[in-house]
C-alpha cells in the first residue's frame, strides 16, 4: 500500500518546514507528501521552494504542492484530496511534528481489510508544558450523540476500536473518502474529522486508535475567521452548528431526536 501525507498550511512557514523535516526522519517515509497552501500566502510558498532546494527527497517519495483559492481548512483539504494518489491518505496539521515511528505504526494496522481508518495521539504542548490526564475512553460517540474525544490525553491501553478520529492525526483508505463537507461552519470547520470518520464507519469499516502513533502538537496562531478562544461567539456558533449538523447527518431517525433533546437540555461542552 502507498501512503500520502496531506498537510494544509496557512501563514505558518516555520511550523510547516518543521513538520516536513520530521516526515523525512521517519522510520517509514511517505510515498507522497501533499502540501496545500493558500494562493495569497507567498511567504509559505517561498519557504517551501527553499526547503525543496535544500532537502533531497528519498527515492520513491514525491512532494506535491497545490494552491487553494478560497479560505478555510475544508477547502484546503479537498484540494489536497484531489492531488493525493496514495492508497491511504494521512492527515496532520502544519503545527504538528510526527514522531519517527508515526507512519510505521499507522500503516501496520492496514493489514486488516476491515480497517478503514487509523489515528493516534496528538501530544499537545502549550506554554512549555504538555497537557496530561489519564482517561479510559477515547474517540467515542454515545447512543444519544455525546462526543468523547480525549485523543490528546493519556490512554494507557492497547490500540482500540473507536468511533471517530482527530484531524491532527488521522488516516483513511483513499477509496472510502468523499470530499469534506463544505457545509461545515467556521474557518477550522470543527468536526470535519468526525464527519469523515462516521462516513467510513457507515460503509462497514472499523476505525483504530493507536496511542503510540504520536504527533507532537504545538498549537499555533490561527488566521482568517478561525480562533482558539473557546468563548468566542463565532467559535461557539460554528461548533454547535457542526455538532448538530453532523449528528443529524449520521444518526438514525430515533437517535436524532434523542440527540436533539440531549443537545437542548445538556449541550455539547468541551470535547
Amino acid at each position: 500500500m502507498t501512503f500520502t501525507v496531506l498537510i494544509p498550511s496557512y501563514r505558518r512557514p516555520d511550523s510547516l518546514l518543521r513538520c516536513l523535516d520530521s516526515l523525512l526522519l521517519g522510520s517509514r517515509v511517505p510515498d507522497e507528501i501533499v502540501v496545500v497552501l493558500r494562493d495569497l500566502d507567498e511567504d509559505s510558498q517561498r519557504a517551501l521552494v527553499g526547503w525543496r532546494a535544500t532537502h533531497p527527497l528519498p527515492p520513491g517519495t514525491n512532494l506535491r504542492q497545490t494552491l487553494a483559492d478560497r479560505p478555510g481548512q475544508i477547502v484546503a483539504m479537498n484540494c489536497g484530496l484531489q492531488a493525493a494518489t496514495g492508497d491511504v491518505v494521512c492527515f496532520t496539521d502544519d503545527d504538528c511534528v510526527p514522531r519517527p515511528d508515526w507512519l510505521e505504526r499507522l500503516s501496520a494496522h492496514y493489514g486488516q481489510d476491515s480497517v478503514g481508518g487509523v489515528g493516534g495521539r496528538d501530544l499537545v504542548h502549550e506554554e512549555g508544558t504538555v497537557l496530561h490526564g489519564k482517561v479510559t475512553q477515547v474517540g467515542r460517540l454515545t447512543w444519544y450523540g455525546r462526543l468523547i474525544g480525549n485523543h490528546h490525553l493519556d490512554y494507557e491501553g492497547p490500540a482500540l476500536r473507536v468511533d471517530h478520529l482527530k484531524g491532527a492525526n488521522m488516516s483513511f483508505r483513499r477509496e472510502l473518502l468523499q470530499p469534506f463537507d463544505e457545509r461545515m461552519s467556521g474557518g477550522s470547520s470543527c468536526l470535519n474529522d468526525t464527519d469523515a470518520s462516521l462516513h467510513v464507519i457507515g460503509q462497514g469499516y472499523r476505525l483504530i486508535y493507536d496511542p503510540l502513533a504520536i504527533v507532537d502538537h504545538y498549537p499555533a496562531q490561527r488566521f482568517d475567521s478561525s480562533t482558539r478562544v473557546k468563548t468566542d461567539p463565532g467559535l461557539v456558533y460554528s461548533d454547535s452548528h457542526n455538532w448538530v449538523y453532523c449528528m443529524f447527518k449520521h444518526l438514525g431517525p430515533v437517535r436524532r431526536w434523542v440527540f436533539f433533546v440531549y443537545a437542548v437540555l445538556v449541550g455539547g461542552g468541551s470535547r
